[in-house]
């Protein structure tokens, strides 16, 4: 599993990390207009994901299908998935089920803000195009 960051560049621009898990390239974008400011304090740090392997399923490997899902993801300030839904398809029924199950088998850690753990609404866009 690979560990992915959002990073807040002077609170405007969020940079996405990516990493290749199985078959798919997943990154973790937050859907509110927060981002952690770049700043010396110790008591920020971007939510993070330890993301789950993504496979295109067979069927659509066998007939070459491919397509990007978009996974509204919510976390709490445990991290904890509290609700997982297709925020945007992929067009195709099989690659947006195995989107949803890489995003309730990944493992999530919150936004720190102040020192404070808080949950977030995130992106999880998973891409079978690669």
């Amino acid at each position: 599993m690979n560990t992915l960051r959002i990073a807040g560049i002077a609170g405007s621009l969020t940079i996405a990390l990516t990493a290749v898990a199985g078959a798919a390239t997943i990154r973790l974008v937050p859907l509110t207009g927060t981002t952690v400011a770049a700043t010396l304090s110790s008591c920020s740090a971007a939510a993070s994901v330890v993301a789950a392997p993504a496979v295109l399923p067979q069927i659509a490997a066998a007939q070459q299908i491919s397509g990007v899902t978009a996974v509204r993801v919510t976390i709490d300030r445990r991290g904890t998935l509290t609700g997982a839904s297709v925020l945007s398809s992929s067009g195709n029924p099989w690659l947006d089920r195995a989107a949803l199950g890489t995003a309730r088998l990944s493992r999530f850690t919150p936004e720190l803000r102040d020192c404070e753990r808080v949950g977030g609404e995130y992106a999880l866009l998973v891409d079978f195009t690669d």
